[in-house]
Formats: structure tokens, C-alpha cells, sequence
């Protein structure tokens, strides 16, 4: 093979990559749309096992793309904690409008992510960042599995000890939980290790959807235990058989990655992907727009989110084009 082609099948080894990419972050926010959605109990116990990946995936692809040997670190900070915060700060001041009704609680709402419910992945994400060159040392290090039990480990203190007990979790723990990435850590410590080759996965994808299916009742049965003995977020993505389901997850999403046998060409998955972080951040405040429309509350849900998910889509997608890139950037639009 010449160089030429050498160099045009990599180019388009990578471009599919890519795409595949921004694809799986596609599926990522879609379930994150249909979770912020998705009606109370039942629905929590036996709908959210299939949708739960949701964040697991952001995660994993933010440690995936980044690599071990990176040396600019300052930049790196930079560059990641910049592309969030900002449009954290803006976002948290327009949700603070609905939410924050005593003007001197914003500070507080600001620092705590409690300004809405979902900013908290901004501080979850900034908090991955900062500890990225710690856990690439803990990666490559003889105590790489330590790694692995922090998130299981965090999940027992905080969900199962203080219910089993009869005990709610102290107001100020029950808010470092929200904020913190302790629950979330084995999904970005996941990539880093996949996306440096630091370990990898053999298993076909075959197999990885049968053990994905297997897991799906032992979520189902953990969240009915969970909501029989009182626990308020039985739904919750950071609960034992949840992670076990979302890192099954990752690594199907791992292997579609690295095998390239799978060449998704979904225009309209990828656009939903580029404006992901977008739609993160503006679906909810839709949403409370959309909730003064005749009927719309009435629409049966998943469809209402399939609505919620093409209208935060377009914002975002039209909003990048008149307000321009550099702008729509400092909003997170893209």
C-alpha cells in the first residue's frame, strides 16, 4: 500500500471515529433528556435501568480522548475548565431567575450547583480535570485497582449503610454527595485507561449486550429494594447494579470505537451530538417554556422528550448561527 493510501485510510479511520463519537454522545444526552423526563415510581424502577448509562458515557469518552503523555497541563486546565465553567456561571444565573428567590442565596446556589439539578456534572466534570494527572499516575501505577473500588466503595457508605440503618444522610453529606465525583469515578477512570491502552476489553460485542441485558433486572430488583427501604433517588445512575450496567456500556461503546466495523451515518444522531453540551445545559429551562403550552403537559412520555430533545436542538443549533461560534461558545451552545 502506498503512503498516499496509508495516510487516506487513516484519515478516514479517524473521521469515522469521530463520528461514532459524536454519535454515542448523542445516545448519551438523549437518555439524559428521557431521565430528566421520565415519570415517578415505577417508571423509575423499571424504565431508568435502560437509560441509565447516561452521564457513565460523557464521562468515559472526556477520560478516552485524553492522553496519558500530555505534558501542558496548565493548558489542559485551561482549555477544559474554561469550556465549562463560563457557560456553567451564565446558565446557573439564568436558572437562579426561576429558582433563586432571596437574591442573596445566589452565591451559594453558584458554588453549590444547586441553581438546577443537573448542573452539578460541570463541578463533577472540573473536579476529573483537576485529578486527571493523579489518576493517570494511579493508572499506570501498582495500585491501578484501587481505581476500580472507589466508586462501588462510595455507593455502600453513602446509599446502602445510611438507609439500612434507618438514617437519612446529613443535609451538608447529602450535598458533597450531589457535587462529588466520588460516585462517578470508575467511568472517567475507565477511559482513561481504555483510551491509553493502559488495559483493554476482548469481549465481543455480542457478548457484552448479553451481559449489558443480564444486568438490566439486577437494577430493576436493586431499585425496587432501594425504594422498599425508603431511599428518595431508588432511579439514581450511581447505584451498584447502575454502574455495573453503564460500565458494561462503556465498553460495548469501547469496542464499537476501536473495532470500526460499526459505521453509523446518522446526520441527524451527529448534529444531536455536536450541540450535546448544549442541550445539556438548556433542555430544562425549555422544558419549564414548554410546560406553559396548552396540551404539552398532557403528551405521554417518551414522546414528550423526543419533543423536548428536537426543540433544545434547534435552540441550540439556530442560537450558535445568529449569535456566531465565539459567543455561542461562552454559552455552551455547541
Amino acid at each position: 500500500m502506498s503512503t498516499t493510501a496509508a495516510i487516506n485510510r487513516q484519515t478516514a479511520v479517524s473521521e469515522q471515529k469521530s463520528n461514532m463519537i459524536q454519535i454515542l454522545r448523542a445516545f448519551a444526552i438523549i437518555a439524559v433528556v428521557l431521565i430528566h423526563d421520565c415519570p415517578p415510581d415505577g417508571w423509575q424502577v423499571y424504565f431508568r435501568p435502560f437509560i441509565n448509562y447516561a452521564v457513565a458515557i460523557f464521562l468515559f469518552l472526556s477520560g478516552y480522548l485524553t492522553k496519558a503523555e500530555r505534558r501542558d497541563w496548565k493548558r489542559f486546565y485551561k482549555n477544559r475548565i474554561t469550556r465549562v465553567l463560563i457557560p456553567y456561571i451564565i446558565w446557573s444565573l439564568l436558572y437562579s431567575v426561576i429558582t433563586v428567590k432571596n437574591i442573596s442565596k445566589l452565591p451559594f446556589a453558584l458554588l453549590t450547583t444547586s441553581a438546577y439539578l443537573h448542573l452539578y456534572y460541570i463541578f463533577v466534570y472540573i473536579q476529573f480535570v483537576l485529578l486527571t494527572p493523579l489518576l493517570i499516575w494511579l493508572a499506570k501505577s501498582k495500585y491501578r485497582a484501587l481505581g476500580w473500588l472507589v466508586t462501588p466503595a462510595s455507593i455502600l457508605v453513602y446509599m446502602w449503610y445510611c438507609h439500612a440503618m434507618g438514617q437519612s444522610p446529613d443535609v451538608y453529606v447529602a450535598l458533597f454527595w450531589h457535587d462529588c465525583c466520588l460516585g462517578w469515578f470508575i467511568f472517567y477512570y475507565l477511559g482513561l485507561m481504555l483510551g491509553n491502552k493502559l488495559i483493554d476489553c476482548k469481549l465481543s460485542i455480542k457478548t457484552l449486550l448479553i451481559l449489558y441485558l443480564i444486568s438490566l433486572p439486577l437494577q430493576m430488583a436493586e431499585g425496587y429494594v432501594l425504594r422498599g427501604i425508603g431511599a428518595p433517588d431508588f432511579g439514581t445512575q450511581v447505584k451498584l447494579t447502575a454502574v455495573l450496567t453503564s460500565v458494561i456500556a462503556i465498553l460495548i461503546a469501547y469496542r464499537v470505537l476501536e473495532d470500526g466495523k460499526v459505521n453509523m451515518e446518522n446526520r441527524c444522531l451527529k448534529l444531536i451530538g455536536d450541540y450535546s453540551f448544549g442541550i445539556y445545559l438548556s433542555h430544562l429551562m425549555i422544558r419549564i417554556v414548554l410546560m406553559h403550552i396548552p396540551y404539552y403537559s398532557s403528551i405521554i412520555y417518551p414522546v414528550n422528550s423526543i419533543i423536548l430533545t428536537a426543540v433544545s436542538l434547534c435552540f441550540c443549533y439556530y442560537g450558535n448561527k445568529i449569535l456566531g461560534n465565539k459567543i455561542g461558545r461562552w454559552l455552551g451552545l455547541k
